[in-house]
């Protein structure tokens, strides 16, 4: 089809002129000539039927490849027709976002269906023993008095107080707000972000000099200041958890700009990223603290994502972690 609209003109003319010309020459008795003439018409007629056949071959394919979810076809652009070049070109992006979509829903399928084993394993988890002990408790409660029954009454609420913060945090993982973007300095957020993490390092008795905030000069952030606050305390709290074990802790909130977009970089020299959790960072409800729910670094990613921007994590494992915040 490179030259389709060319082929359409030529066998056209040459259709209307072989049939003005057959006619003419059957009506001076030249019949031979005429017939000659006819052949030549069908012949033609033939050629375009052929080349718009090629067309409609074309766009039945591109039905069919998206009725039976084929999108490894491409058509080529190249034709001499611009309005059938540009129809081709939207063929193929079609046909690539069709794609980007199809993977899109089954990647969203796996990680929900990961989401509910998981939800699945730690409720069982957590309920459980439980039931085992309210069963035991119901069918000999002579055995339960006293001290043993307090010990009891308090594992059960135990267990239901972690299924409570699962099913908050589960709760917090498919509720985040849009964000209510505003413009602020970068000095007065990160003087914000030192109020809250003066507080958390209060809770666990650490000095203040653990953590520096950096800023360059006259740097304007736009972002949700809840939101965004939320993400960096969040950031540092996995700092400080990373540099406890470290004999010269250190975490440093730098907000600087990088191809002229502002970022927030929380860097610590501590333990550094296992190998083995770097597939599944992101991944909710996955997490290694005796307390954790698994839902910090993905929730702080969405709201990222949420404002624009993108946040990602590197560093060798017992070399400290970068963390990068790019609005």
């Amino acid at each position: 089809m490179k030259h389709f609209r060319l082929n359409f003109i030529l066998l056209t003319a040459l259709m209307t002129g072989m049939t003005a010309l057959s006619t003419w020459l059957a009506a001076t008795g030249l019949y031979p000539q005429a017939i000659l003439s006819g052949i030549v018409v069908v012949i033609a007629a033939l050629a375009l039927w052929r080349s718009v056949g090629k067309l409609k071959l074309t766009v039945w394919t591109f039905a069919r490849s998206m009725e039976v979810n084929d999108t490894s076809i491409s058509f080529a652009e190249r034709t001499d027709d611009p309005m059938l070049t540009d129809t081709l070109a939207t063929f193929n992006r079609c046909l690539k976002r069709y794609h980007a979509a199809t993977m899109d829903l089954e990647t969203r399928k796996q990680y929900y269906d990961r989401i509910l084993i998981v939800m699945t394993h730690e409720m069982g988890n957590a309920i459980t023993p439980v039931i085992a002990l309210c069963d035991n408790i119901s069918k000999h409660p002579e055995r339960w008095q006293g001290e043993k029954l307090a010990e009891a009454i308090d594992l059960i609420a135990s267990r239901s107080r972690g299924i409570n913060r699962f099913l908050k945090a589960y709760y917090n993982l498919t509720h985040i707000p849009d964000p209510t973007l505003a413009t602020m300095d970068a000095a007065t957020f990160l003087m914000r972000i030192r109020r809250l993490t003066e507080a958390e390092l209060q809770s666990r008795g650490l000095p203040e000099e653990i953590c520096r905030f950096i800023t360059a000069d006259a740097v304007n952030l736009t972002l949700d200041p809840d939101l965004m606050s939320q993400v960096m305390v969040n950031l540092v709290r996995n700092a400080l958890d990373a540099v406890a074990d470290t004999e010269n802790p250190q975490v440093v909130v730098t907000v600087s700009v990088s191809e002229n977009r502002p970022c927030i970089t929380v860097e610590d020299n501590g333990t550094g990223i296992d190998p083995s959790l770097r597939e599944t960072l992101f991944q909710p409800f996955i997490t290694t603290k005796p307390d954790g729910t698994g839902v910090g670094l993905y929730l702080s990613r969405q709201i990222v994502r949420r404002h624009g921007g993108e946040l990602r994590v590197s560093g060798p494992a017992g070399k400290g972690t970068t963390v990068v915040v790019q609005l």
